[in-house]
């Protein structure tokens, strides 16, 4: 895999199983019609890297910088993403699921038709992104900050949303369920009498 990678060529219809590329620096590259399984990828660099229809399956993609970078058609299964990094990243049509992604850093990124399901986000970070069409199922928010990131048309009726730390601004049409609202009711500083 490190050849693939690590040289000029681009990587088309490839399969990577229980491989390990870490600690690189992986530049101006397009992945296409790829899937890695069981393959550790932490702490790598990704700068405008192209994936299109990418699956990943099992892996270690925890700690990963992506900057500039372009996804369409991924898809994330049982994977860790722990402390991952996107930055100025435009994402279409990423699928999430089963994975532990805790500390995930997003910011000044682009998200739309996409979906995150069963898993884990505590205390990740959201700023000034751009969310459209966002699927939320069972999403473990957790001590998560969201700032100049509108959350309007996104339910997050069944996921966890305790002790996250929101501005105002960012609550305008955000979907949640009764207990969730009296929560946010706190953010706004308003007291309930009963």
């Amino acid at each position: 895999m490190n050849d693939y990678l690590e040289n000029e060529i681009d990587v088309y219809n490839e399969t990577f199983n229980k491989q390990e590329l870490t600690n690189k620096i992986i530049k101006n590259k397009t992945l296409k019609n790829t899937t890695f399984i069981d393959c550790d990828l932490d702490n790598t660099i990704y700068e405008t890297v192209f994936f299109e229809n990418v699956d990943f399956s099992k892996c270690d993609l925890s700690n990963i910088k992506f900057n500039d970078c372009s996804f369409n058609e991924v898809k994330v299964e049982d994977c860790k993403l722990i402390g991952t990094y996107f930055n100025n990243n435009r994402i279409t049509k990423i699928n999430i699921s089963n994975s532990m992604c805790k500390y995930l850093n997003i910011i000044d990124t682009k998200i739309k038709e996409s979906c995150i399901i069963d898993s884990n986000l505590n205390e990740s970070n959201f700023y000034n992104v751009e969310l459209k069409k966002i699927e939320l199922n069972k999403v473990d928010f957790t001590s998560s900050e969201f700032y100049k990131t509108s959350l309007n048309k996104i339910d997050f009726s069944s996921s966890i949303i305790d002790g996250i730390k929101i501005t105002p601004d960012c609550l305008k049409g955000m979907q949640v369920n009764t207990l969730q609202a009296l929560d946010l009711v706190k953010i706004l500083e308003i007291e309930i009498k009963e």
